[in-house]
């Protein structure tokens, strides 16, 4: 019975030391979140939750972000109006939001291009570098 006691005790103490642990390596934030002007680029970062509908749409956010961020850099006028309506019938409510907006240049355009993304892996939010072409 001893032995039985002491060989599980032995390897429950080996196989509790070779549990990975997660690297903290691996979920270093790049520069360029906190600096996206770097190395000659002209940038911005775009960042998103996760989003409901999945990892499409939480891209799809990120990059919008990240683009109207590049456009206000650029002198780019955005306006933007919200329209929100609710309605109370036989005590149930319902609401509608409405947005649009519009962006205003002297510029041609503006085009850029994802330099790099990174994913925080504790939190999931994605964060997405667009530099000016």
């Amino acid at each position: 019975m001893r032995f039985f006691l002491l060989v599980s005790f032995i390897l429950l103490a080996f196989s509790a030391c070779s549990l990975s642990k997660p690297d903290a390596k691996q979920n270093i934030k790049p520069s360029w979140i906190n600096n996206p002007n770097q190395n000659n680029y002209t940038g911005s970062v775009g960042i998103a939750n996760i989003h409901y509908k999945g990892l499409v749409y939480q891209r799809k956010l990120a990059i919008s972000r990240a683009l109207d961020e590049l456009a206000l850099q650029k002198g780019v006028m955005v306006s933007l109006s919200m329209q929100k309506s609710e309605q109370v019938k036989n005590n149930k409510s319902s609401s509608n939001l409405e947005t649009q907006s519009a962006y205003e240049t002297s510029e041609a355009k503006l085009t850029a291009h994802i330099k790099d993304t990174w994913q925080d892996n504790v939190s999931k939010t994605l964060f997405i570098w667009l530099v000016l072409d």
